[in-house]
């Protein structure tokens, strides 16, 4: 199978983040265009913009550059809030009890 080039990487944790290229270059103040070279793989980031992107998106910058399966915990709380956007309050917090008592399951295992 064919290694992902850096720029494939970002953009696909950037659109699994529900940005777009302008709410991400925002989020790091970056133009837009210089993030579609970067996605598109014209150009390829500073270790400084890499960082801030790797913040952004909730990763860490060996994930993006290693595949490593290391996450930020942001970047699951951003996997949650992802989940739960455009469920009712109701929802949200069955789904908050749920995890609660898986962790309260756990704790009694250990």
């Amino acid at each position: 199978m064919k290694e992902k080039l850096l720029g494939d990487k970002i953009r696909d944790a950037r659109k699994q983040a529900g940005l777009t290229q302008w709410q991400l270059a925002n989020k790091i103040f970056v133009s837009e265009s210089y993030i579609a070279l970067i996605e598109n793989n014209k150009r390829n980031p500073s270790t400084d913009v890499l960082s801030k992107i790797a913040e952004a998106l909730g990763m860490t910058t060996d994930h993006m550059l290693c595949d490593t399966v290391s996450r930020s915990a942001d970047s699951f709380a951003l996997d949650f809030c992802n989940l739960v956007k455009n469920r009712s309050p109701e929802e949200i917090e069955t789904a908050l009890q749920l995890i609660r008592k898986y962790f309260e399951c756990l704790d009694e295992l250990n």
